[in-house]
């Protein structure tokens, strides 16, 4: 065998045959997102310097029937035509693109691998492009794919780009009014929502390069067109200064830092401003590595840009008015939105960014603040290779520099906010830096962070500096304290992160890199032996010292002399007690319901034998009335209970109050389960001693007997007896 390895042989070569049907399926297995068609059609625009891309989708119907959007829903779509205006196709790139995983040689380019272009394939069969004056067209002989290539007539050609998908599996579009589609119509049948593809492109136009307009037309009828327009603010750049550093692991070396503003409009109506971070950097590494990416993908370029999209603080005050208006956003709104690296949900901010390789993948970051850079993915460009030893290498050192760029922002911003800011000013800002953990790959926020606090310059943060300051300044984190006790804050004379920041998760962090202080016990007895208290600060001591964790350990020590006032001496059951109620299954089941016992059919026996279904509907509606009887009893209990209030003076521990809080439920329940068979009894004593007779004596079985009396009388007795007994045992 060794000899035929090292042997230079006569022997005929064979060319390794492919099936390139079966191939390409499995390359689109890869694909697991939405609208990934459109997603790598509208990166190769990107990459060709197209500033406009136009989707047209044609469905069957006459144009001239259909004059509005929402006329088009369930409409079968027979053909997707993408149409761009980038540069027109040269040799080269007709040759790259009918030979599979070449890819694009431009190391600015996004395209890693070479197969995007062939997702066209989940859609149709033959696609065919356009550019120029050439075309090509794809058709298949057996498993194997074959090209056409030729000129255009001259009537046909066209200085711009298209791609015709003639629809294989005709797809129905759907169309909705809001952004919560319907699942199930996914399941059932093939569809293309219209509404979440608006939704996507919003979301790609966030980083492309050179596209800055999206249409999307059916039959000629515009339906959507979103846009974007950057420039530069001059008054927030000249406000910043950078200094040139390198990366954690010097892989990259960050030469520049620009901050402009882009304004993302849908219709000419509804708009968003974003602040846009670009920050410039040269590439250092070694040859053996630059072979080895250039082996698998292709060659890194020299220089790289890291982009960031942030929400500035007036677009955050905005989006928190929307929320707590009353006013339903409309649907541009809402897709606009979704583009936001923050979330705003019941008041709270969260940190909602998100990870671009060309154009937005699945994978988060943990900050507030959206990511484009020369990531290198998986295949499909839907998470971060942190497999290959090489590339993870790469993807952590731009995770890292990440961390680095967003400190920079953070340390200008907070530098140069002015004075006399507001609680909830420094809580949208610092919302954006609470490192929250990421999916898929919970790494991914780990690494951000360490590039976060790599820098040993002072973190500045919002405290007030006494307790009798009515406004916040700003203190490296090292001199701050965390004080877990708003009653603290009251008398305490310590520059203080004021409460309602201090549970921001970035103050956790602080914590775990121990740059924060801590309030303890010590540090509050240093205070109050050099501090004179005012009234108000005195009365915050107490209520302090009356909280319930230091009335426990201070109770274990003085039981016996130790009462501490409440503030409010009642409070209702219902403040601290919820009660569920769970029904035996009959009293919630159909048996009880009027359409069954309405359904069964008029039954009566001629032989004097009782049958069940003679009087079964009468059964099953006293056993609707016995539940409602117990649903009425139930209830009124349960409010009357819980309007009842748990009166106490002093403090109690815990174990006294559960006592206590269990003793007065348990008199609840057995109060109700009482109640309940004094109406029971009731029923039973009226029915048995009025002895009611029903027409087909069901509930009481009639006897008589004949007497015959020795002075010659007779006498007829009339016996009855309950046919069945009613049991309330209470069980």
């Amino acid at each position: 065998m060794a000899e035929i390895l090292n042997d230079s042989r006569n022997g005929q070569l064979h060319e390794v045959r492919v099936n390139q049907r079966k191939m390409i399926d499995k390359i689109l297995t890869q694909y697991s997102s939405d609208f990934v068609v459109c997603r790598e059609l509208i990166q190769n625009a990107d990459d060709s310097h197209a500033t406009s891309f136009h989707l047209q989708i044609k469905c069957n119907a006459p144009s001239s029937s259909l004059s509005k959007e929402k006329d088009f829903h369930n409409q079968t779509i027979t053909e997707l035509r993408m149409i761009n205006n980038g540069k027109i196709f040269s040799e080269t790139d007709w040759k790259r693109v009918a030979t599979i995983a070449e890819g694009n040689t431009d190391p600015h380019s996004v395209g890693q691998f070479g197969v995007g272009f062939f997702s066209v394939f989940a859609y149709t069969d033959e696609p065919m492009i356009t550019s120029g004056k050439e075309y090509m067209k794809f058709v298949w002989k057996g498993d194997q794919l074959l090209y056409q290539h030729d000129k255009l007539s001259i009537q046909e050609k066209i200085n711009e780009t298209s791609i015709i998908l003639k629809m294989r599996d005709k797809p129905t579009l759907c169309i909705e009014s809001n952004l919560n589609s319907s699942e199930e119509t996914k399941k059932v049948m093939f569809t293309i929502n219209l509404t979440e593809l608006k939704a996507y492109f919003a979301k790609v136009l966030s980083f492309t390069r050179h596209i800055v307009n999206l249409v999307i037309t059916i039959n000629s009828l515009t339906v959507f067109h979103i846009s974007k327009n950057k420039y530069d603010n001059p008054s927030i750049q000249n406000t910043f200064t950078f200094e040139p550093q390198p990366s954690i692991n010097h892989m990259l070396h960050i030469n520049s830092f620009l901050i402009t503003e882009q304004i993302i409009t849908i219709d000419n109506t509804a708009s968003i401003v974003l602040g846009h971070i670009t920050v410039e950097a040269s590439v250092n590494v070694d040859q053996q590595f630059h072979n080895y990416i250039e082996r698998i993908l292709k060659r890194l370029p020299s220089s790289i840009k890291i982009q960031l999209l942030f929400v500035p603080i007036n677009t955050v005050v905005k989006q928190q008015q929307l929320q707590s208006s009353l006013v339903d956003k409309n649907l541009n709104s809402q897709i606009l939105e979704q583009i936001l690296p923050l979330k705003f949900l019941a008041n709270e901010i969260i940190p909602s960014g998100f990870i671009f390789i060309g154009l937005g993948t699945h994978q988060s970051i943990g900050i507030g603040m959206h990511v484009y850079s020369h990531f290198i993915p998986t295949v499909e460009r839907q998470e971060l290779n942190l497999q290959d030893p090489y590339i993870a290498k790469w993807n952590k050192e731009l995770l890292a520099t990440v961390g680095q760029i967003a400190r920079c922002f953070y340390d200008q911003t907070i530098n140069h906010s002015s004075h006399n800011r507001s609680d909830n000013y420094y809580n949208a800002l610092i919302k954006s830096y609470s490192f929250q953990p990421t999916t898929p790959n919970e790494k991914v926020v780990t690494i951000v962070r360490r590039g976060f606090f790599a820098s040993r310059k002072n973190i500045l943060v919002p405290v007030k500096q006494t307790s009798s300051t009515k406004h916040l300044s700003l203190l490296p984190s090292t001199q701050a304290f965390l004080a877990d006790s708003k009653y603290m804050h009251e008398f305490l004379s310590l520059p203080l992160v004021p409460f309602q920041l201090a549970t921001n998760h970035f103050f956790t962090i602080l914590k775990e890199y121990q740059l924060i202080n801590i309030v303890n016990k010590s540090i509050i007895e240093t205070q109050l032996v050099s501090t004179i208290l005012l009234f108000n600060e005195l009365i915050a001591l107490l209520q302090w010292l009356c909280t319930f964790e230091e009335y426990e350990k201070l109770e274990e020590r003085y039981s016996s002399t130790l009462t501490c006032p409440c503030n409010q001496i009642s409070i209702p059951y219902k403040d601290l007690i919820t009660i569920e109620v769970k029904y035996y299954q009959i009293c919630i089941s159909d048996f009880i319901q009027s359409w069954w016992y309405q359904s069964f059919p008029s039954y009566y026996t001629s032989n004097g034998y009782i049958d069940f279904l003679s009087f079964a509907p009468s059964y099953f509606q006293t056993l609707e009335t016995f539940c409602d009887i117990a649903k009425i009893i139930i209830n009124n209990e349960i409010n009357q209970f819980l309007t009842t209030t748990f009166v106490h003076a002093q403090i109690v521990i815990n174990d006294l109050f559960y006592s206590q809080i269990n003793s007065s439920i348990n008199t609840f329940i057995q109060l109700t389960k009482n109640e309940y068979l004094y109406r029971m009894n009731l029923t039973n004593g009226l029915l048995h001693s009025n002895q009611y007779v029903s027409h087909i004596t069901a509930s009481t079985a009639l006897g008589t007997i004949l007497r015959h009396w020795s002075n010659g009388t007779y006498t007829i007795q009339i016996i009855t007896e309950p046919i069945y007994n009613l049991n309330a045992s209470g069980d």
